[in-house]
């Protein structure tokens, strides 16, 4: 009874070791961060002989030395959650110090956190929508004109991204569709002599698109050692920045044959 006891709990602590890492990683968590906060808490618990392979679409857990033990847990999509993060950091170090919370408890600290909503989409799509057109107004875009139909734009050219990864599932289709919007409607203002050149709007509208984060975390992973997550990280961020160009380059493209001009 003793042994079987020790058993569900073992289990019951990787089980939420795996949940922990789970959420850490789909919401944008550095792959060091992931493992580390895995192995602090189940060594707190005197599981010392814990494994953790981690990569962006997989997260396993085993026992190395004694029953054998292992939780696999596969991730579908990942997003960027730094609240989230900053929550999941501060429970692994509550969990992790004191020893009376039960596994139970933080299960549903846990849950708690996986449920925690997001800012509302409206003042996503504001800052979006600012930042976008900020950035357009640094690189010369000094007009009204530019500055509002950036702003615009970005809002419109996210939501469309936004749609179209629920039906697709496939970040880089949705960055290239959105890129095409936005070429679209910058060269579109253009013709009909509303703005004079597109430049500024797409490059401002273009920036909620680029895979910034991505290639960073790469990067970090990469001089931690993580030598697949790092790989994996980097060719996502350039297959991102190949579909913007693609998106953007084809409309250009057939623009200047035309007789457009930047």
């Amino acid at each position: 009874m003793i042994e079987d006891n020790a058993t569900k709990y073992k289990k019951s602590v990787l089980r939420l070791s795996l949940f922990l890492g789970e959420l850490m990683l789909s919401n944008g968590a550095e792959t060091y961060r992931v493992e580390d906060s895995i192995v602090r808490v189940c060594r707190s618990r005197g599981f010392n002989h814990v494994t953790v392979f981690t990569s962006p679409t997989v997260i396993i857990i085993s026992d190395e030395r004694f029953d054998g033990f292992t939780f696999m847990k596969t991730i579908k999509s990942r997003s960027i959650n730094l609240n989230k993060i900053s929550l999941l950091n501060n429970f692994s170090r509550e969990f992790v110090t004191n020893n009376e919370l039960s596994v139970e408890e933080a299960m549903r600290e846990l849950k708690i956190i996986s449920s925690v909503n997001p800012y509302p989409s409206w003042v996503v799509s504001v800052a979006t929508g600012l930042a976008s057109a900020s950035f357009g107004y640094l690189l010369g875009g000094t007009s009204m004109l530019d500055f509002s139909f950036t702003f615009i734009i970005s809002i419109f050219a996210m939501y469309v991204y936004g749609k179209i990864m629920k039906l697709s599932g496939i970040p880089a289709f949705s960055t290239m569709i959105a890129s095409l919007i936005i070429s679209v409607s910058g060269v579109l203002l253009t013709e009909i002599g509303i703005l004079d050149t597109p430049r500024m709007l797409i490059v401002g509208s273009i920036m909620p698109l680029l895979p910034g984060m991505s290639f960073i975390k790469g990067i970090r992973d990469l001089i931690s050692g993580d030598l697949i997550s790092g790989v994996a990280r980097a060719f996502d961020a350039g297959m991102t920045a190949v579909s913007i160009a693609a998106g953007v380059g084809f409309v250009l493209d057939i623009w200047f044959r035309i007789g457009g001009s930047l």
